[in-house]
Formats: structure tokens, sequence, C-alpha cells
């Protein structure tokens, strides 16, 4: 029974190991993937901001232009009352 023993114990030795290396090479690529999902999505909000910036300077420049359109007619009209 003790070499039956032995035997089991060196068995599950082995296993261990085997087992613990898996895990911590899991865990490298969980630690890797979490990385790439976190600049992905730096890129992606970042992508985001700056299409969100583009829009309001657009409507920043529409509104400006209507503004600078009516602003002008009325430095017309007086201009020709006077």
């Amino acid at each position: 029974m003790a070499l039956e023993n032995a035997a089991i114990l060196e068995e599950l030795k082995t296993r261990y190991t085997q087992v613990v290396k898996q895990v911590n090479e899991l865990n490298n690529t969980r630690v890797k993937i979490e990385g790439a999902i976190d600049v992905l999505q730096q890129i992606e909000d970042s992508k985001e901001e700056e299409a969100q910036a583009a829009d309001k300077s657009d409507n920043d420049e529409d509104e400006g232009s209507s503004i600078d359109v009516e602003s002008s007619e009325g430095t017309d009209s007086s201009e020709s009352d006077s």
C-alpha cells in the first residue's frame, strides 16, 4: 500500500505543478487581454470625443454665420438710414 500511496503522491505533485503553470500562463494572458481592452477602449472613447467636438464646432460655426448675417444686415440698415 505504501508504494501505491507514494506513486499517487508523485503523480499528484506532477499534476499540481502542471496546473500551477497553466494557471500562471492563463493569468498572464488575462492581464494582456485586459490591457488590450483598456487601450482599445481609450481609442474608441477618444474617437467619440473628437466626433462630439467636431459636431459642436460645426454647430458653433453655423450659429456664428447666422449671427454674422444678422449683424451685417443691421449695420447695412443703419448705414442706409444715415
